[in-house]
């Protein structure tokens, strides 16, 4: 009876390791191409290539669910989204100050064709100028001869 349960608790034993070792061999790999995405991912978003990292957060999301890239890439996107939430959010409040600022200026303008448009005809007076005062004759005086 000692036999059969030292090979029962050795079967069960090496079952175990066996299945931790298969666990191993196939996640790590797993786990090394992730985090190698998530380096290039955080170059690009360093590099400012949004559009690009965006991309690659969400490979590494898609195809290795499980690895800590994953989650890391989650919060990276998290993180991404809610900072471009806020940028657009600033772009949107300096738009609209500056649609503000463009109908005071537009309104001004109406008024002041409107006050242009609503004033009485002016009239406007030329006053001839004075005539100059003739020239004085020169007058020649032609001597007469005397013949």
């Amino acid at each position: 009876m000692k036999v059969r349960t030292i090979l029962t608790l050795t079967a069960i034993v090496s079952s175990i390791l066996g299945a931790g070792a298969a666990y191993l061999a196939l996640s790590v790999p797993n786990d090394l191409k992730a985090d190698a995405m998530m380096k290039d991912a955080r170059k690009n978003l360093e590099s400012g290539k949004r559009d690009t990292a965006r991309t690659q957060l969400s490979k590494i999301i898609q195809q290795y669910p499980r690895t800590d890239a994953a989650a890391a890439a989650t919060i990276a996107l998290v993180t991404l989204g809610e900072q471009e939430r806020k940028e657009l959010e600033a772009e949107i409040k300096r738009l609209q100050a500056e649609n503000t600022k463009t109908n005071e200026s537009v309104n001004e303008l109406q008024e002041s064709v409107e006050g242009i448009k609503n004033a009485p005809p002016k009239t406007i007076i030329v006053q001839q100028p004075a005539p100059k005062p003739a020239a004085k004759k020169k007058t020649t005086t032609t001597k007469k001869r005397h013949r």
